[in-house]
């Protein structure tokens, strides 16, 4: 595998929980580990991981326009595991 593969598939691992993480404590105001014990459950988890793959999207196009491909490739990967997680999550 590609160092620059590796560092996109990092980069979409951990955009999403960065961006949860920042929205829920510095917009919603909550305690991080508050919000995720009260109000995140099984009916919502999926929604909220979903959401937070809307910044992967971002990523993804910043990198396709700066020419670095195989970021883009990563961060797809990471995007296309969370998708899994999300499927096995929703319906198990």
């Amino acid at each position: 595998m590609n160092k620059n593969f590796l560092i996109g598939v990092v980069l979409g691992i951990l955009i999403p929980i960065i961006s949860f993480v920042l929205v829920v404590v510095f917009y919603l105001e909550y305690n991080l580990t508050y919000f995720v014990n009260h109000k995140v459950n099984d009916y919502n988890l999926p929604s909220i991981i979903s959401l937070t793959l809307i910044l992967n999207l971002v990523f993804f196009f910043i990198k396709m326009n700066g020419n670095k491909e195989e970021h883009s490739r990563g961060i797809l990967l990471a995007t296309i595991l969370y998708g899994i997680v999300i499927v096995t999550i929703k319906f198990i």
